[in-house]
């Protein structure tokens, strides 16, 4: 009778977890090695997992379009191939990366059709103006050139030109018509803009003047002569072979290599926030309060190594505010955990100590007390 009890209650307890857990499709928009997409993927898992206090099933799916074409005959295939390997699958929730992850919903949303869909990394931000606010939320991503320019003037007064450079791919050109609403308000900069999914023809125009500040914006699609697509590693050490380029990034997944950094747009920012609000959507918040976040979560992010090396300095004001790559750690900052452990016993041996000390005086002091009674 016993057994048959703990049968049924561990038949009720698996069958409470499975109604209970919860389910989220994610599709990126490119491979899971690629440094953006990697950032927005473990940043969200974490953060919801540390929100969620139920179990979550995760599965992942990737479009790769950085390296195969974003067209209509290859989304039909995948939605083919989505809709039979998901047939019987049923999520709570969808997250997608980046714009071409959420346009393949847009243009297939018979899949998961009834699931609310979040979104980060998407830099069409005139698609907060045409989503379906019962369907669709998320973050946007927007590179912030001002800030980049009045960091770039910080560095260098006396500069006038501006290269900016990506790989003409629907992102950049999306970044690009973003970048120009906004440089009117420097009319003593030229803005040179460099585009070409070919890394030989932006190496090309690049300048020869020493010191030539260059902002890069989105440079994941450029391949080589032969047509491959580089890896981000490949293209950055190959713009890094002109020793005049001072290169800016305008993404925190570029920020290496002898790359500054300067004020950019944070994956780990980007799925943090994705995974706050699927969070709460869990947790019971209704769909049609959690609005797009519009503003782009940026930050300030440098290498310290490509600073020295560039021999630029960072205000005090900015550096405070700012995430430091390499940076130079004081004793304690590279010890710290030793160092505590360390104290953490001194503090225990020194109680410890103190305790023995007490119990010996108490029992000192009951012996001359026993002592002198019996000379009484």
């Amino acid at each position: 009778m016993k057994t048959i009890f703990l049968f049924l209650s561990l038949i009720f307890v698996l069958s409470l977890n499975a109604e209970t857990k919860k389910r989220i499709f994610i599709l990126h928009s490119y491979s899971q090695e690629y440094g953006w997409t990697k950032s927005q993927h473990d940043s969200f898992v974490a953060k919801l997992e540390n929100s969620l206090s139920l179990p979550v099933e995760i599965s992942v799916e990737y479009l790769d379009t950085k390296r195969l074409g974003f067209t209509n005959g290859y989304q039909d295939f995948f939605s083919d191939y989505l809709q039979k390997k998901y047939m019987n699958y049923h999520p709570d929730a969808i997250y997608v990366t980046d714009d071409n992850a959420l346009k393949f919903f847009l243009n297939h949303r018979t899949l998961f059709n009834d699931t609310p869909l979040f979104f980060s990394g998407v830099n069409d931000v005139s698609l907060s103006h045409s989503l379906d606010p019962d369907k669709y939320t998320g973050v946007f991503e927007t590179k912030d050139i001002v800030q980049n320019i009045e960091l770039i003037r910080q560095f260098s007064p006396q500069t006038r030109d501006i290269w900016i450079v990506g790989d003409n791919s629907t992102t950049y050109r999306s970044i690009e018509s973003e970048i120009r609403s906004h440089i009117y308000k420097y009319p003593k900069y030229t803005f040179h803009f460099i585009a070409s999914s070919r890394i030989d023809e932006i190496i090309s125009k690049m300048p020869s003047t020493q010191k030539s500040f260059v902002l890069l914006t989105t440079i994941g699609e450029l391949r080589d002569l032969s047509g491959n697509t580089l890896t981000l590693k490949e293209s950055i050490a190959k713009l890094g072979k002109n020793k005049n380029l001072i290169l800016c990034s305008m993404e925190d997944a570029y920020v290496f290599g002898g790359v500054i950094g300067g004020f950019v747009t944070s994956g780990k920012l980007q799925g943090e926030n994705a995974a706050e609000m699927i969070s709460r959507y869990l947790n019971g918040t209704p769909f049609i309060h959690l609005r797009s976040i519009v503003k782009s979560p940026n930050t300030y992010m440098f290498d310290r190594r490509a600073l020295v090396s560039s021999r630029l300095i960072l205000s005090e004001y900015t550096a405070r505010n700012s995430i430091i790559l390499h940076e130079n750690k004081t004793f304690f900052e590279t010890h710290q955990e030793m160092i505590l452990n360390a104290i953490f016993i001194f503090v225990s041996f020194f109680l410890l100590f103190i305790v023995i000390v007490f119990f010996i005086a108490v029992q000192k002091n009951d012996q001359y007390k026993k002592i002198k009674n019996a000379l009484e």
